[in-house]
């Protein structure tokens, strides 16, 4: 079923209360009996998105350095955070407690050159933004909901018209990208830039898209620096019920809640291995994974990090301490709501 013939209860939700979110500028509590698709349209269209009728060409000035590219489409998706139903942490069902898990949600989904095929699914988290120092990102946005969305970098450099986000009256055309239309982002990955990062929506109706599964890993390698030979990116984040019809807060990674559903990392003893994690909900979380540890870049070891909403960190060791190994929030309220995974070391 897709967003055009869904009625408001079967994206929003039924139970739960309400997401006090701003679009537009105006406030409201975004809940069952809201119609995002109707709000959406009576955002008035700032002056400089409605002057711009196409998406312009780039031209050879416009890249610096290597052109790295990348074809991106927003759109709907029918998703289930807890597919095989149980934690199997605690060898429990969850059906009691959160109820129907499938939902309908938003993505980013990675297409072929001028949006020729797409390259797999929609998914949540969107696709990798892999880049190393002296690209340039050359990402190629178009929409395919119902509402006005947009895609926002962390970490990398990039000109005011491409930061991706809604200013009102003074948003540019990267800043509000409406239905069926597409824009260009051009972000640059200058020296400075190097490390973990992410991207997500930042448009008009920003939180709820983001909160609905717009979002996505970025990072921008240093070239002095080895591949690792086993590397994850984590996402950090909620379902709430007051978008979804489910009965109690999903704390997910990568778009899955409860160990058995979120990402089974593995790898061997020996392996080089990199954890890219970051926090794109409201909450404050750790990131902690049993029998290891690691360095950071002012020299002192952790195993367990705390991070908020936006913050993004790599966590890199040599592995050497086989076994089945637990990873997730320790914020005990979200470790029992789903935060938490398999890390199995062979």
């Amino acid at each position: 079923m897709g967003f055009d013939s869904m009625d408001r209860k079967s994206f929003l939700g039924v139970a739960g209360g309400a997401l006090l979110c701003t679009i537009g500028g105006k406030q409201y509590k975004v809940d069952s009996e809201t119609d995002l698709a109707e709000l959406s349209s009576k955002v008035a269209v700032p002056p400089k998105v409605a002057a711009a009728k196409n998406d312009p060409p780039l031209s050879k000035a416009d890249i610096v350095g290597t052109r790295k590219e990348y074809w991106i489409q927003a759109e709907p998706v029918a998703w289930n955070p807890v597919p095989k139903h149980r934690d199997q942490m605690l060898g429990t069902s969850i059906k009691k407690t959160v109820g129907k898990t499938k939902i309908q949600a938003m993505a980013y989904r990675q297409y072929d050159a001028n949006f020729s095929k797409p390259l797999g699914p929609a998914t949540i988290p969107g696709p990798l933004l892999d880049a190393t120092v002296g690209d340039t990102l050359v990402v190629h946005f178009r929409n395919a909901l119902p509402y006005t969305v947009t895609m926002h970098p962390h970490g990398v450099f990039y000109s005011n018209e491409m930061d991706g986000s809604y200013k009102g009256y003074w948003s540019d055309p990267g800043g509000f990208v409406q239905r069926g239309r597409t824009f260009t982002y051009v972000w640059e990955c200058p020296e400075g830039t190097q490390g973990s990062w992410f991207y997500h929506d930042h448009g008009p109706l920003d939180p709820t898209p983001l909160y609905s599964g717009l979002f996505g890993p970025l990072i921008v390698r240093d070239p002095d620096e080895p591949l690792p030979d086993r590397e994850y990116f984590l996402g950090f984040h909620t379902f709430s019920p007051g978008l979804f019809p489910i009965k109690s807060a999903l704390y997910s990674i990568n778009g899955r809640a409860y160990t058995g559903n979120t990402p089974t990392m593995q790898a061997k003893v020996g392996d080089d291995v990199a954890m890219h994690v970051y926090g794109i909900d409201n909450d404050f979380h750790t990131f902690h994974i049993h029998g290891h540890r690691w360095q950071e870049p002012a020299g002192n070891v952790v195993d367990n990090k705390t991070f908020g909403p936006g913050d993004s960190f790599r966590a890199r060791w040599i592995e050497d301490n086989p076994g089945r190994w637990l990873y997730h929030c320790h914020v005990f309220s979200h470790l029992h709501a789903g935060m938490s995974g398999w890390y199995i070391v062979e």
